[in-house]
């Protein structure tokens, strides 16, 4: 399972039982998400800045291509209160305001709306999209250069690049496209729009790979903070009689990462409400 078909079975699954549902998902590149619940008869819509560093517009099948809407700026084409969940899969890390697109994640949200988010954190120790360890955290300067192209051979869309060609584009790219921000920033960013984040990484990584099913909780913890990023669930609360539990808020505090508690109770709280 990849995290396209993760989201859309999260999406199924907040679906279930609830007769009207409709699904926004908020970066969707070329439309797989979408045309994935479409097919499940959930009524689903994406958008997409389509920006230089990632446009994926030409790969969106005809079949949903009006389903899906290109955005002018960070405003999100929907009017208030549209959507019941709305799912971002590796697209916060790419936004320059984070605390302006939360504003109108919530926005655009039900009361009681879910967000789902997926996406790395500055102390992840993997870059995902070239696969070179820390690069992200690297000063920019030949150093970096020469660090990844050093590291060339385990980098990801060589695209026939020389070595040194592919180091400096890359580093380039990740200039450009960017903004790896501390947890404490983001967790703060969302408690101010939305319910502080309820972290799901257990549930995430034991679907993924059902093999870590079997691994310690603290591995699976680590292996998804570490190398991958962030999963988590917010919350649009106003209209909503939910209260988060306390164990919930601990990612706003100022530790740097969340504490976790029992996931299957932050999964049942998620589709609740």
């Amino acid at each position: 399972m990849d995290n396209y078909q993760y989201c859309a079975r999260f999406a199924a699954r907040a679906a279930e039982g609830r007769g009207e549902f409709t699904v926004l998902d908020y970066g969707c590149g070329a439309g797989a998400i979408v045309k994935a619940l479409i097919e499940q008869g959930i009524d689903t819509r994406g958008c997409d800045v389509f920006y230089e560093g990632g446009d994926y517009s030409s790969s969106v099948p005809a079949e949903i291509a009006n389903r899906i809407h290109r955005m002018e700026g960070d405003r999100i084409p929907f009017g208030d209160a549209t959507f019941d969940l709305v799912l971002s899969n590796q697209v916060l890390e790419h936004v320059p305001d984070l605390d302006v697109v939360l504003g109108e994640i919530a926005r655009i949200l039900k009361p009681g709306g879910i967000c789902l988010s997926l996406f790395p954190h500055r102390g992840v120790w993997r870059e995902g999209h070239c696969n070179i360890p820390l690069l992200h955290r690297f000063p920019k300067g030949r150093a970096r250069i020469y660090y990844a192209a050093a590291l060339y051979p385990i980098g990801y869309y060589k695209n026939g690049k020389s070595r040194m060609q592919w180091a400096r584009d890359f580093a380039d790219w990740l200039d450009r496209w960017t903004y790896y921000r501390p947890y404490r920033e983001i967790a703060a960013t969302f408690a101010k729009h939305l319910s502080p984040p309820a972290h799901i990484e257990n549930e995430w990584i034991v679907e993924r790979k059902p093999i870590f099913r079997f691994a310690p909780r603290w591995l699976r913890n680590f292996i998804a903070w570490k190398m991958a990023g962030m999963v988590f669930v917010s919350r649009r609360l106003a209209g909503c009689d939910v209260v988060i539990p306390d164990a919930f808020a601990r990612g706003s505090r100022s530790s740097k990462e969340p504490e976790r508690d029992d996931e299957s109770s932050r999964i049942h709280w998620a589709l609740a409400c």
